[in-house]
């Protein structure tokens, strides 16, 4: 009974999915996936093995089921889905009816007006009789695109407690907004903050701004870097209180190691001094994701945050580990 159970829930977690779009080569062979574009001569197909990218004049036939936008000639790209023609090197599109292969110059998926992605994750460990001890991690993300525009916010929050002593108590969030002036090139600004109980850390506030540049986005590497001035300042409870001008930088990379299933993650964030003595803070996070059933997915996260200059008697290093359940929309 255990093997079946595992078996259909391997099953469920790696099945591919169904809908995909269908490519007909001038040799026969049928490849499935999904059509991402068409453009200079080629057709870009994304698919569970990999990035295709195939000459359309090895094309004799498309199906594309989900709307797609579509550039005949000189007329302007128009809305349709396509569907097998009534023979090789014809389509037929719809609305539009049938058409030539060689008389589409580009395809293109269209641009939602709004786009909504991010989780909600939590983890929580309990032990009694010889330990008695507690901990509990709650994070959130959520990004939106509006077209030119995208917003980001992240939070996130560890207690923990041993034999009714606590042994961690912080909290940070994170605000991030790109202007794209490009398909690739963007204006950023951002904050960041953080406190935390055991570091004498009140309250750091990081702000910044600069460019960035979407350096991959396809559908199986997302990378993104920016850089510009920021400014921080530090309140601590007991130590003295900071504030410096910094230069900064800002890195985001995710890649899916099977699409929709596996996921690896990364980010960072640091502020380098350019005023006063060995001012610097750098945070990361380091992630794997895997995809359950429907949206249910599992993480195992490293986060590290590290200050040059801590408050007297504090580490410069923190490390937190999480093991968290929850839901990816």
């Amino acid at each position: 009974m255990f093997r079946r159970l595992l078996f259909l829930c391997l099953f469920l977690a790696f099945a591919a999915p169904a809908g995909a779009d269908q490519v007909i080569l001038t040799n026969g062979d049928r490849v499935t996936g999904t059509v991402v574009s068409l453009g200079g001569g080629t057709i870009a197909l994304g698919t569970p093995h990999g990035d295709l990218r195939i000459p359309w004049s090895d094309i004799a036939g498309l199906i594309i089921d989900n709307p797609i936008l579509v550039t005949i000639g000189d007329a302007p790209p128009t809305e349709a889905r396509i569907a097998a023609g009534d023979a090789a090197g014809r389509v037929t599109l719809n609305p539009g009816g049938p058409v030539e292969l060689t008389q589409i110059v580009a395809l293109g998926r269209p641009m939602p007006a709004v786009t909504v992605d991010g989780s909600a994750n939590a983890g929580y460990i309990k032990s009694g009789g010889n330990s008695d001890v507690n901990s509990l991690r709650l994070d959130v993300d959520v990004i939106v695109r509006q077209l030119d525009n995208r917003y980001t916010a992240t939070a996130a929050v560890n207690r923990a407690s041993d034999r009714g002593l606590e042994t961690a108590q912080n909290w940070n969030t994170a605000f991030n907004y790109d202007r794209f002036l490009t398909e690739r090139l963007f204006l950023n600004a951002n904050a960041i903050f953080t406190d935390d109980r055991f570091r004498d850390l009140d309250l750091r506030t990081a702000l910044g701004i600069g460019v960035g540049y979407q350096v991959l986005n396809t559908a199986r590497v997302r990378l993104t870097a920016n850089a510009g001035l920021g400014w921080v300042n530090e309140d601590f409870d007991a130590g003295i209180d900071d504030s410096y001008t910094a230069a900064r930088e800002s890195a985001t990379l995710d890649i899916f190691i099977i699409p929709d299933r596996l996921q690896f993650f990364h980010q960072d964030d640091g502020y380098f001094g350019v005023t006063g003595d060995d001012n610097l803070f750098v945070r990361m996070k380091n992630g794997v994701r895997l995809g359950l059933i429907g949206g249910l997915v599992t993480t195992a996260q490293i986060d590290f945050d590290y200050d040059l200059s801590p408050s007297p008697d504090r580490r410069n290093t923190d490390r937190t580990f999480a093991l968290t359940f929850g839901y990816r929309f």
